[in-house]
């Protein structure tokens, strides 16, 4: 295993963390691995000690290594899930980064369901259809209607057979179960919801990847007007 010597500037405990993040996106240090012992590590990159116990702490809160008492610091198991929490976090006490998560899901989601227009085949589009239509029978429960919504969307992504659009698709759902917990709680959202859900399965089934990308981006506009009200009303 090879580590890049960190050149010394006032941000020392800044490039630790850059440099770890880059070799782990590299491949040269993997998930579940155990790092080099603080000294051996904090010779291996050119830096102190205590800047090391800097980047490595941080690295930790962002759920990228761990550390296990008495055996060292491991990479984490770098799970999309695991990985969202400090986000979610972020998202719980800023109003502005829930829009900008908004925002990603209109593009990433709009294009997705574009893209399931084209590439779903004709099962998957008939069994997406009867699990639309026992939505119908979720409504009255909000936790069930969640995860009903969650699969929906999960198997529009599915469809669209594009691995890195899905993958960051995994990791914008688990960001957004919060806003979905807010707007369920109301029985008009669900309805309109699962509304939203059938007009795409018949865009999808039609094959037209501008109107799968227009039913998308007006059923989330749908949702943000819900968790608007939910706001208003909290």
């Amino acid at each position: 295993m090879e580590f890049q010597t960190i050149r010394r500037s006032s941000a020392v405990a800044n490039e630790a963390i850059d440099t770890i993040k880059q070799m782990i996106a590299r491949g040269d240090i993997r998930a579940g691995q155990r790092l080099p012992a603080e000294r051996d590590l904090a010779a291996r990159l050119g830096v102190s000690r205590p800047s090391l116990r800097e980047a490595i702490r941080a690295l930790i809160v962002l759920n990228i290594l761990e550390s296990r008492h008495g055996e060292g610091t491991f990479v984490s198991s770098l799970d999309p899930e695991l990985l969202a929490e400090p986000i979610d976090f972020l998202l719980q006490v800023n109003a502005d980064s829930l829009v900008a998560l908004f925002e990603a899901r209109r593009v990433l989601e709009a294009g997705a369901a574009s893209l399931a227009a084209e590439r779903a085949t004709d099962l998957e589009l008939a069994h997406l259809d009867d699990f639309v239509k026992l939505g119908r029978t979720k409504l009255g429960d909000p936790e069930a209607f969640i995860d009903h919504d969650v699969e929906f969307h999960a198997r529009i992504r599915q469809a669209a057979r594009s691995p890195i659009l899905a993958s960051l698709l995994t990791s914008v759902s688990t960001l957004s179960y919060l806003s979905r917990r807010r707007t369920a709680q109301s029985p008009a959202t669900r309805a309109r919801a699962l509304s939203d859900h059938e007009a795409m399965v018949k865009v999808l089934k039609a094959r037209d990847p501008q109107a799968a990308h227009t039913a998308m981006v007006q059923h989330l506009q749908h949702v943000r007007e819900g968790l608007n009200d939910a706001s208003a009303s909290a």
